[in-house]
């Protein structure tokens, strides 16, 4: 199978969960924010992931998101961190200026066909 791209984002109310979850997802994935990670992986160690990160958190009150995304080009950065990518995939480009909503969404989506159905 081919390794696919994730954005995993969480809030964590408790800080001794948040600490785990952190230094779990620290030693597997890029981290790009506080709470934002990029991961790249095979479908059996995202499950493996997803377990190990619910037996970490307490699903009342913990959120966290993944999101599949066709590759970290996709993303749009901006802020005082604009470089977060830089040099960690060479071929990542993340891009800026117009359409923003739409190159996001063709990430998340994966082809820009897919948008206009």
């Amino acid at each position: 199978m081919t390794e696919k791209w994730h954005l995993i984002a969480y809030d964590i109310s408790d800080p001794r969960r948040l600490r785990r979850v952190h230094y779990h997802l620290k030693s597997r994935a890029w981290m790009l924010q506080r709470s934002v990670y990029l991961l790249r992986c095979q479908p059996s160690t995202l499950r493996e992931l997803e377990s190990e990160l619910k037996k970490l958190t307490d699903d009342r009150s913990d959120d966290i998101r993944l999101y599949p995304i066709s590759s970290p080009d996709a993303l749009w950065e901006a802020g005082p961190r604009p470089d977060a990518l830089s040099g960690v995939f060479p071929a990542a480009t993340p891009q800026k200026g117009r359409g923003l909503l739409r190159r996001l969404l063709a990430g998340l989506v994966g082809k820009k066909e897919d948008l206009e159905q």
